[in-house]
């Protein structure tokens, strides 16, 4: 008799330390799968109960048929993604212990159910990046219309879910049209609903308002091969700092992405239509003409001056290349004597005019300086004749 007792109470001790494993099922609030929305993420929570859990982990995976398009099922029981097709879908997932176990007392089972999930057409707001209104001006009408996709024939209704507009601009709530016109600089953080009564979709936005974005151009000015440029353009508004880039800057020029400064002392000649571009840090943009037109390097052009003769009217002229406006002359020995008597030269036009009295020969250098203060010349001999 002892012994029984002994019996007995040794194996109600053992029931009560080892876990009694219930039959594995899917709890209920696995069935309830909630439908998903093309365009949308999507999140379900397969979870079970009895079994060798929770104590030990559950595990799930997909015995047949298959998720919606962009779905998948991780090993916890997670559904997620975002769905890329309507439709229904029916799965079979199955549910199981951790196997193997990780306790010696744990003997897994298995159990299967069909699910079924349901991706109707989303509503999508199409502009999606945060930065997808661009950016506005101080005092300048502004306009962007919003769009979606998948909408039915129900009307829209559009609202700001949280926080505002910039002060000056509002919302059509039957159109998704954002307009007006600013009147306060900064920075505008908002979300944007649209909504067809069932389905909805919302986006979060910051539009910035800024000064409008201005350049000055520095005046034209002319540039010569072998003398040095610089050319600084200049800008207001915007959000700086600005970045710089050029196009079609003649050979030898450059321009500073930082400052817009065209340094350099250009190679060969060139028309001087540069393009400039100006880009802000919010990424407005502006370009325009910047004229450093390069004109080839001032020279005298070599001649051979006509013979003149005593007593008659003399006219001959230099002539010279290249270089920027004005050019002036000068006969670089100036002496008693330095021309024949009666004749002239006009150092503006380089023209040598009169009647010589006295025949001879005088040797000449001309000299020209233009309006860089670049500098040519080249000896002359002039012959009078009795």
């Amino acid at each position: 008799m002892r012994f029984t007792r002994i019996l007995l109470f040794a194996s109600l001790v053992a029931l009560v330390v080892t876990p009694v494993a219930l039959a594995l099922r899917f709890t209920d609030a696995s069935y309830n799968v909630p439908v998903g929305e093309t365009g949308k993420q999507y999140h379900h929570k397969f979870d079970g109960a009895a079994g060798c859990g929770p104590a030990l982990p559950y595990q799930f995976r997909v015995l047949s048929g298959s998720l919606p398009p962009g779905l998948v099922l991780d090993k916890d029981g997670t559904v997620h993604g975002i769905p890329t097709s309507t439709g229904d879908y029916l799965v079979y997932v199955e549910l199981s212990d951790e196997d193997p176990p990780s306790q010696s007392w744990c003997r897994p089972s298995k159990a299967q159910r069909d699910f079924t999930f349901h991706i109707i057409q989303g509503l999508l707001i199409n502009e999606k990046a945060s930065n997808a209104l661009g950016v506005a001006a101080l005092n300048t009408p502004f306009s962007k219309q919003l769009t979606t996709t998948g909408a039915g024939s129900s009307p829209l209704t559009w609202t700001v879910a949280t926080g505002s507009l910039p002060t000056g601009l509002s919302l059509n709530n039957g159109t998704g049209l954002i307009s007006g016109t600013p009147t306060a600089t900064g920075d505008w953080t908002f979300q944007i609903k649209v909504t067809d009564g069932t389905r909805s979709d919302i986006q979060t936005y910051t539009l910035s308002v800024v000064q409008p974005l201005a350049v000055t151009s520095p005046p034209q000015r002319g540039a010569e091969v072998g003398v040095p440029v610089s050319v600084q353009p200049s800008a207001t508004g915007g959000r700086p700092p600005y970045t710089w880039t050029a196009a079609n800057l003649a050979a030898g020029l450059a321009i500073n992405p930082t400052t817009g400064a065209i340094t350099g002392t250009p190679t060969a000649p060139s028309n001087g239509a540069a393009k400039v571009t100006i880009t802000d840090s919010i990424g407005l943009a502006q370009t325009f003409d910047v004229n450093v037109a390069v004109a080839p390097r001032v020279a005298v052009v070599k001649s051979t001056l006509p013979t003149g003769k005593v007593g008659r009217a003399y006219r001959a002229r230099v002539a010279s290349t290249g270089g920027v406006a004005p050019r002036g002359w000068t006969i670089l020995t100036v002496r008693p004597g330095t021309l024949p008597l009666g004749i002239t030269f006009n150092k503006r036009t380089g023209q040598f005019s009169g009647t010589p009295r006295k025949a001879g020969t005088w040797r000449l250098r001309l000299q020209v300086t233009d309006g860089l203060r670049v500098k040519s010349s080249l000896p002359f001999i002039l012959k009078v004749k009795a």
